[in-house]
């Protein structure tokens, strides 16, 4: 039964296209699984694809509801969802920026924790070595390359005897360790590196499309957030990474919804004008060391810590 409802689930047709028929449907599986309300709603919610409208959240709850009720497993209560921690967005943002120190990429060099080498073909192994575990399998490629474990899936000493064997150097890595075994895209689709084949949950990122160069510098100087990375896109924008255990228990799917998309995303960073597309656990960044040819420049680390914590410390 939890295969027919895995596959249901990946068969959700766009809205518009016969969605709101196939939620029960879907729901009605997983109630036969034995999965209780709360997963069943995350986990639909996080598999409609994009359509002609929005299903609101109490079509997902109605669908839920109705399948414990035929199936005799109780009833479900969404939980409310947090109003934003931040009020006023912009002007807590340009709070922030206010209270930054640090302006030029020097600066974060020299206050980084662990220490820099001048030549950008080394952030890589810096990287690797200092933010994931020998066993750990990451994804390394180009944007649309599939997760082939081998070539674009390797562990982090496999990835730097690739590159010390002159290996090019990929422009794209997903944070979190990957399980190495084939599921399914928000689409249906088989793949190795999408958001239900994340095996450890360590990092997110967070990116700005319209702040200037210098007021992202500044914020990050600013900002209490538990960093581990800073890196230098190479164009216009910095990418950080954040150490989302320091912000709570994430080791499910579920806890990451509720913890990093919930709580950090909608309720803080979003109001601050953080791009809100980047709160997948499969996200990806820009990899430090890769040359852009079209830019003329490498994207780099300015920053890394072995743990997270507040640049300003």
């Amino acid at each position: 039964m939890m295969e027919s409802y895995t596959e249901a689930l990946n068969r959700i047709p766009p809205p518009g296209t016969g969605c709101h028929t196939a939620l029960l449907s879907v729901a009605n599986y997983g109630a036969k699984a034995g999965i209780d309300g709360e997963q069943l709603y995350a986990e639909i919610r996080r598999a409609i694809p994009t359509g002609t409208r929005r299903i609101p959240d109490k079509e997902i709850t109605e669908a839920v509801n109705k399948a414990l009720s035929d199936h005799k497993r109780g009833t479900f209560t969404p939980q409310p969802r947090l109003a934003p921690a931040v009020k006023n967005g912009g002007a807590a943002l340009r709070r922030i920026i206010s209270e930054g120190s640090i302006t030029s990429e020097a600066d974060f060099w020299e206050t980084s924790p662990v220490r820099l080498l001048d030549e950008p073909k080394n952030d890589p192994t810096l990287l690797l070595e200092n933010l994931y575990e020998p066993t750990d399998l990451i994804w390394i490629g180009e944007r649309f390359d599939k997760g082939i474990v081998g070539e674009t899936i390797r562990t982090p000493s496999d990835w730097i005897t690739f590159y010390n064997n002159g290996g090019t150097l990929a422009p794209h890595i997903v944070l979190n360790p990957l399980k190495g075994l084939e599921g399914t895209t928000k689409a249906g689709k088989p793949s190795f590196r999408s958001d239900n084949t994340i095996k450890l949950y360590r990092y997110c990122i967070v990116e700005f499309d319209e702040l200037s160069r210098e007021d992202q510098l500044k914020f990050w100087s600013a900002v209490k957030l538990p960093v581990v990375a800073l890196i230098d896109s190479g164009n216009k924008s910095i990418h950080g990474w954040i150490d989302v255990q320091k912000l709570g228990k994430v080791e499910t799917a579920e806890q990451w919804q509720s913890i990093v998309k919930n709580r950090l995303y909608d309720t803080i960073l979003t109001p601050l004008g953080v791009d809100a597309s980047c709160s997948n656990a499969s996200r990806l960044s820009r990899l430090p060391g890769h040359f852009r040819e079209k830019k003329g420049a490498y994207q780099r680390l300015l920053w890394l810590s072995s743990e997270g914590r507040p640049i300003s410390c």
